[in-house]
């Protein structure tokens, strides 16, 4: 299922590279379905680095199943032509993947 270009800017405005977005917000987010059956994935969290860890409504949880923020700002850009195989081998961190999305689409 295609997104309009609408759609898809709109996605990648809500991304942020860190989070893990539940299945129930990627469904209000509009998220396709498509994409949701194709990347939602159970996470667990780490506990050695406080970064490692999952919270969900504030509170620390051991597992989560939702989709990958920057997953999603990925298959945005793919969408919009962008191209991700040379973001992806030059950015440092999911966060710096995003922001190099946005800056590539904003150079469109």
């Amino acid at each position: 299922m295609m997104i309009s270009r609408i759609d898809a800017l709109r996605l990648l405005e809500l991304c942020d590279g860190e989070e893990i977005w539940s299945i129930d917000y990627c469904r209000r987010q509009r998220v396709p379905e498509r994409w949701i059956r194709e990347m939602r994935d159970a996470y667990e969290s780490g506990y050695s680095d406080r970064s490692q860890t999952i919270y969900y409504g504030g509170q620390m949880v051991n597992q989560f199943e939702g989709i990958l923020a920057v997953d999603i700002a990925l298959r945005v850009a793919s969408i919009l032509g962008v191209d991700t195989a040379r973001i992806l081998a030059s950015s440092m961190g999911r966060d710096a993947v995003v922001r190099a999305i946005r800056e590539a689409v904003e150079e469109d």
